[in-house]
C-alpha cells in the first residue's frame, strides 16, 4: 500500500480514525496525508459582519494539522510518514479531487458518528456522499472503534454482477497482509433462496478472482438483508465488514431508505466499501 488519505475535521470522532489510520499505516508501510478542507462562509445581510480572513483560517488549520501530525509520531515513531494537506473549499469535492491528483493514494480512511454506520445521524453526511461519490476505497470507521488485528473480513455481495479484477485489489492486499480469512456472504430470501444459473456462474468467477487467498463462501436466510448480513457479522465476530454499494443491486437502497435505524451496521467493527 502507498498513501491513506485521511480527512480531519479535528473533532474527537477525527482524531480516532487518524489514530487507527497510523496504525494501519504503520502495518502496511503506507504514508499518510492528513487533509483538512475549510470553506470561508459567505454571509448576506444589511448589518456589517466582519468574517475571519481566509489566510488566517488556513493557517490556523495548518497548525491544527500539524498538532495531530507531532501527536502521532509521539505515539508510533518517526518511521511514521505523515504529510498535512490544507485545502479552501467543499470537503467531498476537495477529498475527490486530492484522490485524483495523487494517483498514490490507495485508500481514504474517515471517522464517523451515530448508533451505526449507516445510521441517521451520518446520512447525507460526507461520509456517505463521499461513499458514493468517490472511486477510492473508503474505510469508516466508527467513533468508538480501536485497530485489532484483522483476522476475518466479511465480504457481503448479492453475485447479481461481478465487479473488475482490479476492485478487489486491496480487500486482497489487506488480507494477505493481516492474513485473514474471507469470508463472503450472501443474504437470500426462504423464498428465493435457490441460486440461479448467472448467480452460480458469477460465484465461479468471484471465486477465480480471489485466487490466492483464504476464503470461503457463505449463505444467509432473511428476508431483510441489512439484518441478515448484522447477524452474520455478529455470529463470526469479524473485525471488518466490505460491501460493493453498486448504483443498482445490494445495498443500494440505503441512500433512499428512509428507516435508517434499521440500517446500522455492526457498530464497532470498520466497514470498507469497494467502488467498481
Amino acid at each position: 500500500m502507498k498513501t491513506i488519505l485521511v480527512p480531519t475535521d479535528f473533532s474527537r470522532i477525527a482524531r480516532n480514525a487518524a489514530v487507527y489510520a497510523a496504525e494501519f499505516a504503520m502495518r502496511s508501510k503506507s504514508k499518510l496525508i492528513l487533509m483538512n478542507v475549510y470553506h470561508v462562509p459567505v454571509v448576506s445581510s444589511e448589518v456589517p459582519i466582519v468574517l475571519p480572513v481566509w489566510e488566517n483560517v488556513e493557517e490556523n488549520a495548518l497548525i491544527a494539522l500539524n498538532r495531530v501530525k507531532r501527536s502521532l509520531i509521539r505515539k508510533f515513531g518517526k518511521e511514521l510518514q505523515v504529510e498535512c494537506i490544507c485545502q479552501m473549499g467543499f470537503g467531498v469535492d476537495e477529498i475527490i479531487k486530492q484522490f485524483t491528483e495523487d494517483k498514490n493514494i490507495e485508500l481514504i480512511i474517515m471517522g464517523m458518528n451515530g448508533s451505526g454506520y449507516l445510521g441517521e445521524k451520518i446520512m447525507g453526511s460526507n461520509v456517505t456522499e463521499l461513499i458514493k461519490r468517490s472511486n477510492c476505497p473508503v474505510l469508516v470507521i466508527n467513533h468508538k472503534t480501536k485497530f485489532n488485528p484483522i483476522k476475518k473480513i466479511v465480504l457481503a455481495f448479492d453475485y447479481k454482477k461481478v465487479p473488475n479484477a482490479s476492485v478487489f485489489d486491496l480487500l486482497k492486499k489487506i488480507t494477505k497482509l493481516f492474513k485473514s480469512q474471507l469470508l463472503i456472504v450472501n443474504v437470500v430470501d426462504e423464498l428465493k433462496k435457490l441460486p440461479s444459473i448467472k448467480k452460480a456462474v458469477n460465484g465461479v468467477n468471484i471465486d477465480h478472482l480471489l485466487e490466492g487467498i483464504n476464503h470461503s463462501f457463505h449463505s444467509v436466510e432473511n428476508d431483510d438483508t441489512i439484518e441478515g448480513v448484522n447477524e452474520f457479522v455478529s455470529d463470526t465476530k469479524a473485525e471488518m465488514l466490505v460491501f460493493i454499494p453498486h448504483k443498482h443491486g445490494f445495498l443500494s437502497s440505503i441512500f433512499h431508505e428512509s428507516n435508517t435505524k434499521r440500517m446500522a451496521f455492526h457498530s464497532t467493527i470498520p466497514m470498507l466499501a469497494l467502488h467498481d
